[in-house]
């Protein structure tokens, strides 16, 4: 079979992301065998700052190494990191090999933003970004159940982590095949000044980035605090909880394509599509807090509507955001990554403030507040018809 350099690029993408969905819920658990609770957090924190300062040098060291021959070195690391968080039992040792873990994951997720956008027509952006994230969701769908049944009956994290481990391998040498020359842009460096200023004079710009940070936000409170209040405060045994989680994320497989061919095919305004993805992702989530009843099906249908308006605002705005900038323009793709590690160190921060003053499940009623805000930036993106940005820089 033939497949072109795009869908080769999917099919990595999905072997790649699923590498770390099988870990994603089971680090912090991890961590704590290793390390007190109380360094778990900090941990976490540390990864995010560390990110953030790689991607703030992305568009130095694509000059340096260009994206190809970078993807292969993160991977490397990214290996070493793994291969060390499996054998070790040093907190240092795997202190640091989680730090470079979780930052190198981004900055290559980073790398293949780029790969997409280079051989993505660039004509059917709506189709080609609802498809990769419907690729990479899936990936995301079915690690809980793969999570469970390595945890439960197969060794546990070292099984997980060795899986990982080799998924790594095989993308590294599926890139190594399928992407044989890549030709980098002029990868355009923007001191992190220059591009507030930019992102200031264009106001469309900076709400989008908005959006995506609040929506990040979302994912970064929801998958610590969900698991714990299901648990905890509800009842529920982790098989049902993996059922649930598996059930909640499959909106992000659903709905992808259908929402980029919306956008593209029939041009449902963007603006719309966001309206409507907010409203639902808010109140689904303050249905959270009123919710007492020990119920699988109660609990997937709640939980699986806070993903339908979380995978509607995620396709939209990244069909958005990549419509309105250019493969080299990475300081502006840096920034927008920027808002999950951003989202990773605000969110504990104020949590663990709301944990001072009010009961658990407060929190997701003030998260369900916080989220309306999304509503306040919409009406700040241009309509369909309006497309480009003036470069203020230029």
């Amino acid at each position: 079979m033939n497949l072109t350099k795009i869908n080769r690029m999917y099919i990595l993408s999905f072997l790649f992301t699923l590498h770390i969905a099988i870990s994603a819920y089971v680090n912090s658990t991890f961590l704590s065998n290793i390390v007190s609770e109380k360094w778990v957090g900090i941990l976490y924190t540390l990864a995010s700052l560390a990110t953030l300062l790689l991607l703030s040098k992305s568009a130095n060291i694509l000059k340096y190494f260009g994206n190809k021959r970078l993807t292969l070195w993160l991977l490397l690391v990214n290996m070493f990191s793994l291969f060390g968080m499996i054998i070790s039992n040093n907190p240092y040792i795997i202190s640091a090999a989680f730090i470079a873990f979780v930052s190198t994951n981004t900055q290559i997720l980073f790398c293949i933003d780029i790969f997409i956008e280079h051989f993505g027509d660039k004509s059917t952006v709506g189709k080609n970004r609802g498809l990769y994230l419907t690729v990479i969701n899936l990936a995301w769908v079915t690690s809980p159940l793969i999570t469970a049944f390595l945890i439960t009956k197969e060794g546990g994290y070292q099984t997980i982590y060795t899986l990982a481990f080799a998924m790594t391998v095989i993308m590294t040498l599926g890139l190594i095949f399928s992407v044989k020359k890549f030709d980098d842009k002029s990868y355009q460096k923007t001191p992190f000044l220059e591009t507030y200023r930019f992102l200031k004079t264009n106001p469309h710009m900076l709400a989008i980035t908005t959006i995506n940070f609040i929506l990040q936000f979302f994912y970064s409170w929801m998958i610590v605090y969900t698991p714990i209040y299901l648990y905890q405060h509800i009842g529920l045994g982790w098989s049902q909880i993996g059922i649930i989680f598996t059930i909640m994320l499959s909106p992000f497989v659903i709905f992808g394509l259908p929402i980029g061919i919306l956008v593209d095919k029939y041009h449902i305004r963007k603006r719309t599509l966001l309206y409507i993805g907010f409203i639902i992702i808010s109140a689904s989530t303050f249905l959270i807090s009123t919710t007492t009843i020990k119920s699988v099906l109660v609990w997937s249908a709640i939980l699986f509507m806070t993903r339908v308006g979380a995978s509607i605002i995620e396709t939209t705005s990244e069909i958005y955001f990549f419509t309105h900038v250019k493969e080299e323009e990475t300081y502006l793709l840096s920034v927008f990554r920027d808002m999950t590690p951003v989202a990773y160190i605000i969110a504990p921060l104020i949590s663990t403030l709301i944990f001072i003053y009010l009961p658990f499940k407060s929190l997701f009623i003030i998260l369900s507040i916080i989220l309306l805000a999304g509503l306040y930036y919409i009406p700040k993106l241009m309509h369909n018809h309006d497309y480009g940005i003036p470069n203020q820089n230029k």
